[in-house]
C-alpha cells in the first residue's frame, strides 16, 4: 500500500466513529493543555527571578576587589569569595590582566571619592542635591562593560562627566517649601497628609543633559542639613574648615546621561561619573596641590569585568579569584535560583504528565476498539496479499493523528490561555497588554511564559505519545490470522 492510501484509510476509519474519535482528542487536548501550562507557568517563574536579579544588577558582571575592599562592591555581599591573605593590588596592570581572560568583554576600573560630595545647579545654586556619589572611571570602557547612554555622548575633555538618569531628581528646590521643593521620577514613591503612594513621574527641575552642575567637597567640608543664606541672597554651605584644607567647588558639564537601573543607590544611576583624570585633579585639589599629575598610577577601589557570556561569568570569576583577589556575582545566587525553577518546573510538568497519560490510555483504548470491530477487515486485507507492515503502520497512523490532531488544538487552545493568564495579571484586555502579555518586557514579569520550542516539543510528545499507545493494538491486529479473522467475524 502506497502511503497516501493508507492516510486515506486511516482519515475514513477516524471519521467512521466520529463520538469516539472526538472524546479521545479531547482527551489528548485537555493532557496537552496540562503539561504545557504548567511548564509555562515554570518558566515564568524563572522568567520573574531572573528579571530579579537584573534589577539588582547585569548577570553578566564580576566586581572584583582588594582584600578588605569589599565596603566599595555593589554587588552581593552573600557571593563574596577571598583568594589568599597576600592583598594583590587593583592598578592598571590587573586591569590589562583582567582583558586578557578569554570570555571577558569589557573591564571598568572605579576610583570612588572618598569625600563627601555635594551638587548645586541654576542661578544662585537654587538647585541642591546632596551626598552625591562621585566615581571615576575608564570611560572608553563604558560600553564594552554593558552600559549603554539614555541620551548624549561620552566624555572627550575634561570637566565633562555623564550623570545617572535619576540623579536629576535628587534635586531640590532650597527656595521652596516642602513638599514642593522636590520632584518625583515616574515608579518613585511620594508621601503627603494622606499616606504614601507611587508617583507616576513629574518633571525635574531641569534638564540634566549639557546642564552645569558645581560639585562642593573638601577634605574638611561636611554636608549640611540646610543651606543659610549670606550676602546677596545666595545661599551656600557652612564651611567647617580650618583652613588647611579648604572647601572645593569645581564645575561640570553633563554631556551624557547613563541609562542604568541596576542599582539605585550607586554612582551610575543617581550620581555623577567622570573620567579617572578628572578625578585626579579634584582630589589634588582637595589635598592642596594646584594640578595633578595625570601619569601617576592609580589603585582603584574596584574593577567591574562584564563577560561576554552569562555562562562565562563562573571560569571568569575563578581565575579572578586564582589571581588573588576577592570577587563578587549573582553567579552562586543565579544558580540557586535556577536549581529552584527546575525543581518547580519538573513538579508542575510531573501534574501535566498525569493528564497526558490518561490520555495515552484512552488512545490505547480506542485503538483496541478499533482493532477488534474491523477483524474481518483485517482478515480480507491479509487475504489480498497486503503486507503485515501496512497494516500496522494503518494503525499507529490513526494513533498518531489522534496525537497530532490533539496536540495542535491543545497548543492553540494553550497559548490564548497564556496570553488570558498574562493579560488578567496586567490589569485586563487591552491592545497594549496583549503585546506585553505575548513579548513581555524589561518592566512586565508575566505569569506564563510559553517559548516556541515548548509548542513544537508539545506536538512530537503528542504523537509520540498516541504512537506508543496504539503500538499494542497495531500488533495486535497483525498478529490475527486471516482464515481466523474471516471466519469469526460471520
Amino acid at each position: 500500500m502506497r502511503f497516501s492510501d493508507i492516510a486515506r484509510s486511516c482519515t475514513q476509519n477516524l471519521l467512521r466513529r466520529k463520538s469516539r474519535t472526538i472524546l479521545t482528542v479531547l482527551g489528548v487536548i485537555v493532557g496537552c493543555c496540562s503539561i504545557v501550562l504548567m511548564i509555562s507557568i515554570g518558566q515564568g517563574i524563572n522568567e520573574q527571578n531572573e528579571q530579579m536579579l537584573k534589577n539588582m544588577g547585569n548577570l553578566n558582571d564580576i566586581t572584583v576587589y582588594a582584600d578588605g575592599g569589599g565596603s566599595h562592591s555593589t554587588a552581593p555581599s552573600s557571593s563574596v569569595s577571598g583568594a589568599g591573605s597576600e592583598q594583590a593590588k587593583l592598578d592598571d596592570d590587573a586591569v590589562q590582566n583582567f582583558r586578557s581572560i578569554a570570555g571577558v568583554a569589557g573591564v571598568l576600573p572605579q576610583k570612588t571619592m572618598s569625600y563627601s560630595v555635594d551638587a548645586t545647579q541654576g542661578a544662585g545654586s537654587r538647585y541642591v542635591s546632596q551626598y552625591v556619589n562621585v566615581v571615576g572611571v575608564d570611560a572608553t570602557q563604558l560600553e564594552e562593560s554593558g552600559y549603554k547612554l539614555a541620551s548624549g555622548r561620552l566624555p572627550m575633555r575634561a570637566g565633562e562627566v555623564l550623570a545617572g538618569k535619576s540623579f536629576v531628581y535628587s534635586f531640590y528646590d532650597k527656595y521652596a517649601s516642602d513638599p514642593s521643593n522636590h520632584r518625583t521620577e515616574a515608579g518613585g514613591y511620594y508621601c503627603d497628609e494622606h499616606g504614601c503612594a507611587q508617583s507616576e513621574g513629574e518633571d525635574p527641575f531641569f534638564d540634566m543633559l549639557n546642564s552645569k552642575i558645581t560639585l562642593i567637597t573638601g577634605a574638611n567640608y561636611q554636608s549640611p542639613d540646610d543651606y543659610h543664606k549670606v550676602g546677596g541672597g545666595s545661599v551656600a554651605p557652612s564651611d567647617s574648615g580650618s583652613g588647611e584644607n579648604p572647601t572645593i567647588t569645581m564645575p561640570y558639564t553633563v554631556v551624557g546621561v547613563i541609562d542604568s537601573s541596576a542599582n539605585n543607590y550607586d554612582a551610575f544611576t543617581s550620581g555623577i561619573v567622570m573620567s579617572i583624570d578628572d578625578m585626579k585633579t579634584l582630589n589634588a585639589k582637595i589635598s592642596g596641590g594646584a594640578k595633578a599629575n595625570t601619569s601617576s598610577k592609580v589603585v582603584y577601589d574596584q574593577v567591574l569585568v562584564h563577560t561576554q557570556d552569562i555562562k562565562d561569568v563562573a571560569d571568569v570569576e575563578a581565575q579572578i579569584k586564582g589571581a588573588g583577589y576577592q570577587t563578587s556575582s549573582f553567579e552562586q545566587t543565579r544558580k540557586e535560583i535556577e536549581k529552584q525553577s527546575r525543581g518547580i518546573q519538573l513538579a508542575l510538568g510531573g501534574i501535566g504528565a498525569v493528564s497526558f497519560f490518561v490520555a495515552a490510555i484512552g488512545i490505547a483504548n480506542t485503538m483496541i476498539m478499533s482493532v477488534s470491530e474491523r477483524t474481518r477487515e483485517i482478515g480480507i486485507m491479509k487475504a489480498l496479499g497486503c503486507y503485515v507492515r501496512d497494516i500496522r503502520m494503518m494503525f499507529l497512523c490513526e494513533a498518531g493523528a489522534i496525537g497530532l490532531v490533539g496536540g495542535v488544538i491543545a497548543c492553540l487552545i494553550s497559548a490564548i490561555g497564556s496570553i488570558g493568564i498574562n493579560m488578567a495579571s496586567l490589569g485586563g484586555f487591552s491592545i497594549e497588554n496583549i503585546g506585553k502579555a505575548i513579548m513581555g518586557g524589561d518592566d512586565v514579569t508575566r505569569i506564563s511564559v510559553i517559548p516556541w520550542w515548548l509548542f513544537v516539543v508539545a506536538m512530537l510528545f503528542s504523537i509520540a505519545v498516541g504512537v506508543v499507545a496504539g503500538f499494542g493494538p497495531a500488533n495486535k491486529a497483525v498478529k490475527i490470522p486471516a482464515l481466523d479473522a474471516i471466519k469469526n467475524d460471520q
